[in-house]
């Protein structure tokens, strides 16, 4: 799962969580990165704006449940002194702001916004929760797919480079007469000698011998599995 489709999944959350929300409230997903919040998912555009609000000022409800890692809520915006300086330019009067957390880090902040005073129906939190809760199981599956890619890729290129080296070895073996073993201490040497890589070094053989650049081979990924179709 790359970034693009982690965030279209977002997306989906908020989409689903918001056919189960009663009060059909403004939503969004904002991320914690350097610069603050960056919304990543949101029903309405003014959602994002109130979260870049948050973000710039320094204060909100967003700040706050990210820097406790506990939810925040207000039932009416207008008189709670918690915020006034947002409260003044966002125009709300209810808000209620969830923590996004995986494996105890805190990721960002799932947020309800609404232009009623009142608060959220009980559904509305409950489902903001296991919301959240969701989000942080998708986020361990998408963190976990990318350390997978990575290993995938780490394991290619020590392929690629060892089929080189075997070549450099096959011929220092043929040319010295010895062992593979003595043949790679020899390579090993030049490598701590020099400072540079062991493949460095075969590579050199295998281009000093052959004339040419040594010829990695590609490992390709399967193709992806075809589903069968469902009658």
């Amino acid at each position: 799962m790359d970034i693009e489709e982690f965030e279209r999944a977002l997306g989906d959350c908020l989409s689903i969580a918001g056919r189960a929300m009663p009060d059909s409230p403004m939503m969004s997903i904002a991320l914690r990165d350097e610069g603050g919040l960056r919304t990543v998912a949101c029903s309405d555009a003014r959602a994002e704006l109130l979260d870049e609000l948050q973000s710039v000022t320094g204060q909100g409800p967003c700040v706050d449940a990210l820097d406790t890692g506990e939810p925040v809520t207000s039932a009416d915006l207008a008189a709670d002194p918690r915020w006034s300086r947002f409260s003044a330019e966002a125009g709300l009067r209810s808000l209620h702001a969830e923590p996004l957390k995986s494996e105890g880090l805190l990721l960002g902040v799932l947020t309800l916004y609404s232009g009623e005073r009142g608060g959220f129906a009980e559904a509305t939190r409950v489902t903001a929760r296991v919301t959240a809760e969701h989000i942080g199981v998708l986020f361990r599956t998408a963190l976990g797919a990318a350390r997978m890619k990575e290993v995938a890729a780490q394991l290619k290129e020590a392929l690629n480079t060892r089929a080189v080296i075997d070549q450099a070895l096959g011929i220092v073996m043929a040319q010295r007469r010895c062992t593979s073993q003595q043949a790679f201490e020899m390579l090993r040497h030049v490598s701590q000698d020099r400072n540079i890589k062991v493949y460095q070094v075969a590579a050199g053989i295998v281009r000093k011998v052959t004339g040419e650049a040594p010829q990695r081979p590609r490992f390709e990924d399967p193709p992806p599995r075809v589903r069968p179709r469902t009658r």
